[in-house]
């Protein structure tokens, strides 16, 4: 169940219609030549006209119980005291619309923004 909510959640973020990627932050380690660069840090950022897109997505696509657990997942990887400490960036605006989603669907999360960078491993 937690696979098929995580691959769910990296499929919603990476969509090219719901997410702007020229705000996304990606950091690459060095390449060598004939190989590609291998990513050390990603981070999506979401603006409010991509969290109704996302909000939508998910009202759209999936059953209740379903939109709970995505949800969820993403509260985790947008706050800064998981393991996944902040892969997901939201604006003020991106997460009001998100927090406006959990409140329709009854569930108990607080979206905050301001999420800072992940650390590039190299430096």
């Amino acid at each position: 169940m937690t696979i098929r909510t995580t691959k769910r959640v990296e499929t919603l973020l990476s969509n090219k219609t719901i997410n702007n990627e020229k705000n996304d932050y990606r950091a690459y380690g060095r390449t060598r030549p004939g190989f590609p660069a291998p990513l050390f840090g990603q981070q999506y950022k979401f603006g409010k006209a991509e969290a109704v897109k996302l909000t939508r997505a998910i009202g759209a696509s999936y059953d209740v119980a379903a939109q709970k657990r995505i949800l969820k997942e993403i509260h985790a990887r947008s706050s800064t005291n998981q393991l996944s400490k902040g892969t997901v960036a939201l604006t003020r605006d991106g997460a009001a619309e998100l927090n406006k989603l959990a409140k329709q669907l009854g569930v108990d999360l607080r979206f905050t923004s301001g999420q800072t960078r992940p650390i590039h491993p190299v430096g």
